[in-house]
């Protein structure tokens, strides 16, 4: 990959590591991600601040809220970005010079942060650009993008900044997970990082996240999922009831949505009192981001890009059957299906 090429991809410029820098301060700066992160989010986090300690020298702290729990993602936790620190209530903001925000946004319903800094960074790549966004003072959001470490690539390859082995294994499983190896809504700006990302990782780190143990309870939840799952048509709607990770219904949709001749699959599941929801659409069909604004209802908040996409509604008392009948009719309306639904496993 040659140097020309990166540049081509790269629009990230002096000026946008000016004001970064200057955004920043001397830190230390806080570092926040979604509810329960995912590779993508936990591999941004760590290669932002080492972008902020190696190009700046300015110190950061990383802090996440919610579980971790799938297998692959504990993994990565444990392994590769285990500078992040657990807390489900937010440090005292004004022990900071800045606040930034990776692969999330303020108001987007999927933080602990209902707030803007004062010295705001949101680097993301989620669809829709929350209104919040016009009060940030260095916002990055590029939809097009299949995930914000390719963003965060181009930050480090404007500054002359190698991610050392460990740190180039977290961006590369990340954007493999969120692109499904450049099959799901990636850019060309995605293909350079991957390429790139390949030359640095550490193959056996590697190989030990993508085979993690799995537990006995896993398969037990999986079957479960598999025979709550219904058809309709083309389309699949997996009620799983209660769950005990958070991220599992986006698992099971990555699943689901591999089934022959299938268009889209929506899974729903209740952890404590959040139902989460998360949708996946077959490669080059409808955008799940568009689809899951269509299908959310209030007060819930969803957001998303090329074929995946997420979304959580607080559940206050709301009777479970009749919130998911409804939000059941939204996404057969929305994707044209009057099938009354059969059982995937009788």
């Amino acid at each position: 990959m040659s140097k020309l090429i990166i540049e081509m991809n790269n629009p990230i410029n002096q000026t946008h590591l000016d004001k970064l820098r200057s955004t920043a301060g001397k830190g230390p700066v806080l570092i926040l991600t979604h509810d329960n992160p995912d590779p993508d989010s936990l591999a941004s986090g760590k290669a932002l601040a080492t972008l902020f300690r190696e190009a700046w020298d300015i110190p950061s702290q990383l802090v996440y809220s919610g579980l971790v729990a799938r297998a692959e993602n504990q993994a990565v936790l444990k392994r590769l970005t285990p500078e992040w620190e657990h807390s489900d209530i937010l440090p005292d903001l004004r022990g900071y010079t800045a606040v930034a925000q990776v692969d999330t946004q303020p108001g987007a319903g999927n933080n602990r942060l209902n707030t803007v800094h004062p010295k705001h960074i949101v680097i993301d790549h989620h669809y829709p650009v929350r209104e919040m966004i016009d009060t940030v003072s260095y916002a990055d959001i590029r939809t097009e993008m299949g995930s914000t470490v390719t963003m965060l690539f181009q930050y480090m390859e404007a500054s002359g900044i190698q991610p050392d082995p460990i740190l180039a294994t977290a961006m590369f499983y990340g954007l493999k997970t969120d692109t499904r190896s450049l099959s799901r809504g990636a850019s060309p700006a995605d293909e350079v990082a991957f390429l790139e990302l390949l030359h640095y990782l550490d193959q056996q780190e590697l190989a030990k996240v993508e085979l993690a143990s799995l537990s006995r309870g896993y398969f037990h939840a999986l079957s479960r999922g598999l025979h709550a799952t219904r058809l309709f048509g083309k389309v699949i709607v997996a009620r799983l009831g209660l769950m005990e990770q958070p991220d599992f219904a986006a698992e099971m949709a990555d699943i689901l949505i591999r089934l022959q001749n299938t268009h889209a699959a929506l899974c729903l599941g209740q952890h404590e009192d959040t139902l989460h929801l998360s949708l996946r659409t077959e490669p080059m069909g409808q955008n799940a981001g568009n689809i899951i604004q269509q299908v959310i209802v209030p007060p819930g908040k969803a957001g998303g890009h090329g074929t995946m996409a997420g979304g959580q509604i607080p559940l206050q008392g709301k009777d479970m059957e009749t919130l998911l009948a409804e939000i059941e009719g939204h996404f057969l309306i929305v994707m044209g299906e009057t099938d009354s639904g059969v059982e995937l496993i009788v």
